[in-house]
């Protein structure tokens, strides 16, 4: 299945949205990977999810994490294809391992940043043109046309929710809007 534009699912918790997402097309995955922070998946689970899915590339977000050093361990436990954190992270790094992606708040400018991100992601639906491709949040279905009109915005970015339980999962929301990215 291919989608109109890239997408990144994260914050996933549960095999249900990666099978789902990985058979949707969607091209990135992100799992919250530093313990403490919502919906944070330990590394025995997120190993298990993994087994089953193919095709997506793997993004740890790493927001929270509070020292350069414990990267090492994300790295071994998780071994991602990115990483994905917010300014306060990225400024603990001279330099990182993995391309990576840095995420800004609405009306936030961009730090100065002495590393390259391969994306940036913004929340909200005022784009700040960047010199880097731009993932945009997406809030609602509603807003989908209006961004993938915009030229500085390379693809959207969805959030993973919880199941109801194993195995029982409701797509509605996610369905409404990858089922709107198929390519016709």
């Amino acid at each position: 299945m291919a989608l109109k534009t890239f997408v990144k699912v994260g914050n996933i918790t549960n095999l249900s949205d990666a099978r789902y997402c990985a058979g949707m097309g969607v091209d990135l995955l992100g799992f919250s990977v530093v313990e403490g922070q919502p919906q944070f998946i330990e590394s025995k689970l997120f190993q298990e999810i993994r087994g089953w899915v193919t095709g997506p590339s793997v993004v740890a977000e790493i927001y929270g994490l509070q020292h350069a050093s414990d990267l090492d361990k994300i790295l071994e436990n998780y071994k991602p294809d990115y990483l994905e954190m917010g300014a306060a992270e990225l400024a603990l790094f001279d330099s990182l391992p993995l391309p990576f992606i840095v995420s800004v708040r609405e009306n936030d400018e961009l730090p100065n940043l002495p590393l390259h991100p391969s994306y940036v992601i913004q929340h909200g639906q005022n784009v700040n043109p960047s010199a880097y491709p731009t993932l945009l949040v997406l809030e609602s279905k509603e807003d989908l046309n209006v961004l993938l009109d915009n030229p500085h915005v390379k693809g959207v970015v969805l959030n993973g929710t919880a199941e109801i339980k194993p195995g029982l999962k409701d797509f509605e929301a996610m369905a409404d809007i990858l089922e709107q990215l198929e390519v016709d």
